[in-house]
């Protein structure tokens, strides 16, 4: 039953969505998660029970996994911010519970998926990647009823996004094409495979994400060196050089494309968004600079983007821009868990892919080719994680792919462990007619007595507490959806109440604390005393979150606390440095406060970081004038007007002076 479980985790994380919540993509993925690996540890607590026997991964992948563990628990107590190193980054859900349930699943697989139980992930790749590339093929013609948020290409099947959806698409692709050739399965199953190969690589390549494709390229690699290594004589040594050589001439165009900006890979790389992946990258090896040892904790990286990233990245992407995640998974691990948690990242990755390479060298056959399917598509995870982000279904693929890989290969070297009271196994001798009647007559499950009864009623009363505390941020979730469409309709006291609902049922998710105060602010009439609170709670419960220390800065200045709003502007300009609307913000509730010298201060030190900014300059120029410097004003309003001729404080600055 456990090989299903994992395989149910693999296709509920890829096919579930929900309209219902606020969040439609990633919390019902979240719950899915947690409930399976909660099935998951009942599943093995009743049979330790039961058998009183325990199966342990004695070697390198088990050692990892514990080691893995507790880096991600260590990462997750040091974080900052409790609740989103818990739960993870609103809209990612890529936290604590997130990895350890997948984990879970890592673990299960290394005692479940031997030779040839592998099949039943296998399969379920199979329908989770169909599923994605019929769904995404449907969403390209402009067949869907759901109102998707989503302005880049339509091909986001029930993922969110493009890129996971490529990214997705390129992974099961990659298992597809192992199932097809594997000759374990019936042909039905592998004239399914096959068609679920081409039709992955077909959505894949029309999502306009080239991490998709290429992910696909890096698998099906694995699958080809698992076909043509079982091929007699010559055909082994001239497949073998074509797979090799072609892996190599495409590896070759792709550097040649990523750092020189030249030959057919280069367009993959020419985009906003593969410029934009720089910047994320430099921001995560400053967090790491910062903070070596632990990182900046958990699922923390977007807390310390804006003041990490680089004056570069504002030319390219705009002061504003904002990112939750590193684009690149190892690169994520190496910031938020410094190099604790990338050490043992790295350890996972080596222990798989030394199972990988043994297992290719070591197996015949079927076997081999089984292999190929999951080493296939853990490879393609590895090729797309270099530049994207560990989404709750990705990180699924990723953690049941590395423990059916070590499974296959025959390396997982699992050991049994027989508790008190287990039963005594029955000793035959070979030439004993009798003794092998005996040995077949003896129980082979022991019967359960009172202590097992009670142990399993422990479990099961355990497990319904977890499910049930695993439900809630899907339930609060589903309450800001409910106060989204009241607010909709215009009532403001029922949203009001979904509201309190949400933020009870998740005290540390601050988003749904600056819902609440956008809600009184454009109540009728305002509330804007309220509406403080309310971002001001947001701001206790998520110290970094920038946004709601602004509107509360706003708001304390129109309630009249001048000291406490400019405590709060400080703090949005100590989170927020590269950002020119949160500093012309400050600058400007100056200027109004009587303090034009202090607004020239912020401003001039904000423009050794931002120097091109058009509006860091006009407000400058505000700040001189307000101070008498006319030429001064004129030196920085010119500026300001060289860089972007329509900025409007510059232009209402010279209007000023002309006067």
């Amino acid at each position: 039953m456990d090989r299903y479980l994992v395989a149910s985790a693999v296709v509920l994380t890829c096919t579930l969505f929900l309209t219902s919540a606020l969040d439609p993509v990633n919390v019902i993925k979240l719950t899915a998660l947690l409930l399976v690996a909660i099935a998951l540890v009942v599943s093995i607590a009743v049979r330790v029970l039961r058998d009183r026997e325990v199966h342990l991964p004695v070697s390198a992948a088990g050692a990892v996994a514990a080691a893995l563990a507790l880096a991600f628990v260590v990462s997750a107590a040091v974080a900052p911010v409790t609740n989103t190193a818990v739960l993870g980054a609103y809209g990612r859900n890529s936290g604590l519970l997130a990895y350890l349930a997948a984990l879970v699943l890592f673990v299960v697989g290394l005692r479940v998926f031997d030779r040839p139980g592998a099949r039943v992930l296998v399969g379920g790749i199979v329908f989770a990647g169909l599923f994605t590339a019929v769904y995404g093929l449907l969403q390209k013609n402009g067949i869907d009823r759901v109102p998707w948020n989503n302005p880049f290409n339509p091909i986001i099947a029930g993922l969110g996004n493009p890129n996971f959806a490529a990214g997705y698409l390129g992974i099961a692709a990659s298992v597809a094409a192992g199932g097809a050739l594997w000759r374990g399965w019936a042909v039905g199953w592998r004239a399914l495979s096959a068609a679920t190969t081409v039709l992955c690589l077909v959505a894949a390549a029309l999502s306009s994400s080239a991490q998709g494709p290429v992910a696909a390229a890096g698998g099906l690699f694995v699958v080809a060196l698992a076909w043509v290594l079982d091929l007699p004589g010559i055909r082994r040594t001239t497949g073998l050089a074509f797979v090799v050589g072609g892996a190599a001439v495409a590896g070759t165009a792709l550097l040649i494309g990523a750092f020189a900006k030249a030959g057919p890979a280069a367009r993959l790389f020419a985009d906003v968004g593969s410029q934009a992946r720089v910047h994320y990258w430099d921001a995560a090896l400053n967090m790491f600079a910062e903070r070596p040892l632990l990182g900046v904790g958990l699922d923390q990286y977007g807390n310390f983007w804006r003041s990490e990233r680089t004056s570069e990245s504002v030319t390219l992407l705009g002061g504003p821009s904002y990112s939750d995640a590193a684009h690149s998974v190892p690169l994520q691990m190496l910031a938020q868990g410094g190099l604790l948690l990338g050490a043992v990242y790295l350890a996972l990755l080596l222990v798989t892919a030394s199972a990988l390479v043994r297992g290719l060298l070591r197996l015949r056959g079927a076997d081999r080719m089984l292999l190929g399917a999951v080493g296939g598509g853990w490879a393609a995870y590895q090729v797309q994680s270099f530049v994207s982000i560990d989404q709750v279904p990705l990180l699924v693929l990723h953690f049941a792919l590395a423990g059916a890989v070590i499974a296959v290969s025959g390396t997982t070297g699992m050991r049994s462990i027989t508790l008190p009271g287990a039963l005594k196994p029955v000793a035959v001798h070979p030439n004993d007619a009798r003794a092998r009647r005996r040995a077949v007559a003896a129980p082979r499950r022991r019967d359960l007595d009172g202590a097992d009864a009670v142990g399993i009623a422990l479990v099961g009363v355990v497990a319904v507490f977890a499910a049930y505390q695993s439900l809630e941020p899907l339930r609060a979730n589903r309450a800001a959806k409910a106060a989204a469409d009241a607010i909709q309709q215009g009532d403001g006291v029922t949203a009001l109440a979904a509201y309190d609902k949400a933020k009870q049922l998740v005290p540390g998710q601050a988003y749904y604390s600056i819902l609440e105060g956008n809600l009184f602010e454009t109540a009728q009439p305002p509330q804007p005393a309220r509406a403080e609170a309310s971002y001001r709670r947001a701001a206790e419960v998520d110290p970094y979150e920038v946004n709601a220390v602004k509107g509360a800065a706003t708001l304390a200045e129109r309630n009249g606390d001048v000291a406490e709003a400019r405590s709060l502007f400080d703090r949005a300009l100590e989170l927020d440095p590269y950002n020119d609307e949160t500093v012309e913000l400050a600058a400007q509730f100056e200027l109004r406060q009587q303090g034009a010298e202090r607004a020239r201060e912020l401003l001039e030190t904000a423009l050794q970081r931002l120097p091109r900014s058009a509006k860091v300059l006009a407000n400058l120029g505000d700040a001189r004038a307000a101070l008498g410097d006319q030429t001064g004003a004129r030196q920085a309003y010119e500026q300001a007007l060289a860089i972007d001729p329509a900025q409007p404080v510059a232009i209402a600055g010279v209007a000023k002076l002309a006067a």
